[in-house]
């Protein structure tokens, strides 16, 4: 029993992990691009410059969630419970970007007409347009990250 709360306190500290590090690298990235390089012109649409520094992203957090799930968790199945975790979290978000977007891209309620030129991180991140592939990549880039940052840890 104790084996099995640790890997599931594993998983937890992980996806935990993945969390603050795609918080903190994003908030990094808006630093760097700000408005105009994080989106189209005049638009909400996110740039391809967004898209590639999502994408490093996601598996950078994918990694550093992968070395923390495996150094706390008592063997291979803290790393597989982490892996669900990604994958069904992961797959929710993409399909209701699925939904919402209807094949497309994705529509924020905020999100209408002409981007103004100066716009908050919160205000961006609320009204974001990105394209759905987007959405679908990421469970697989957290997989991933996740099996590398555990394996580079302690060879599994």
């Amino acid at each position: 029993m104790g084996e099995h709360l640790r890997n599931i306190g594993s998983a937890v500290a992980g996806y935990v992990t993945m969390a603050i590090c795609v918080m903190a690298l994003m908030s990094g990235l808006w630093m760097v691009l700000g408005a105009d390089g994080a989106f189209k012109p005049e638009s909400w649409e996110i740039s391809g410059a967004w898209s590639f520094g999502s994408i490093i992203v996601g598996l950078l957090a994918g990694l550093a969630g992968g070395l923390v799930c495996s150094k706390v968790a008592a063997d291979r199945r803290g790393v597989w419970m982490l892996l669900v975790l990604v994958v069904v979290l992961g797959v929710a978000v993409a399909v209701g970007e699925f939904e919402t977007a209807g094949m497309g891209v994705s529509e924020s309620p905020l999100a209408g007409g002409t981007r103004p030129a100066d716009v908050s991180m919160t205000e961006a991140m609320m009204s974001a347009q990105q394209p759905v592939w987007l959405a679908w990549l990421n469970p697989v880039l957290g997989v991933i990250g996740v099996l590398l940052g555990a394996r580079g840890l302690k060879g599994r």
